[in-house]
């Protein structure tokens, strides 16, 4: 399915809060915003998606006591969605008919649909359609993409962790790493 012209983007913005301590070990809130999405770019990506950025790190563990680091300031180093040693969410925003590009990243990921319907594909043409908000897709370095076959906008979230590349056993019984990028 694809629309010559979406519908109006009418989601509302991915609200971010923060929490930290004070210098005493209390709990708190240092931020709480609205953040502004943007539209990506890149191999086979079509302008009338938005992606928000709403955190990463780039380490596990994570070291809560550097107060000066903001996730949502720190990108991705590899292909714009992974960081290396660390982790990434960012909220997707897709319009009807959008069929997102095929990639695979060496990362396990979780899915969630927020609003809205996606269909996720493999490269042999197997699918799953997320339509109940709430349902989570874990994604495990497979070769895939999504798409809109809806009528409205759909919004998912998707937390990646780095891995290890996804390994096969070719015809002379080695192990082969799977290639991450855009295909």
């Amino acid at each position: 399915m694809t629309l010559s012209t979406p519908p109006p983007y009418t989601l509302s913005p991915i609200r971010r809060i923060i929490t930290s301590h004070t210098p005493d070990g209390k709990s708190t809130i240092i931020r709480d915003e609205r953040l502004a999405p943007a539209i990506p770019t890149g191999p086979g990506v079509k302008a009338s998606g938005r992606m928000t950025r709403i955190w990463t790190t780039k380490q596990t563990p994570v070291v809560h006591s550097k107060e000066t680091i903001d996730g949502g300031t720190e990108g991705p180093d590899r292909l714009g969605l992974i960081a290396t040693n660390g982790t990434n969410i960012s909220a997707y925003d897709v319009a009807p008919g959008l069929e997102g590009p095929n990639h695979r990243t060496s990362t396990l990921d979780y899915i969630i649909l927020l609003s809205g319907e996606i269909t996720f594909i493999l490269e042999d043409g197997t699918e799953r359609t997320l339509s109940e908000p709430g349902t989570i897709l874990v994604q495990r370095g497979t070769l895939h993409k999504f798409e809109n076959r809806g009528t409205g906008w759909a919004r998912f979230l998707a937390v990646l962790v780095d891995a290890k590349p996804a390994e096969i056993v070719d015809k002379e019984g080695k192990n082969v790493a799977l290639p991450e990028g855009f295909f």
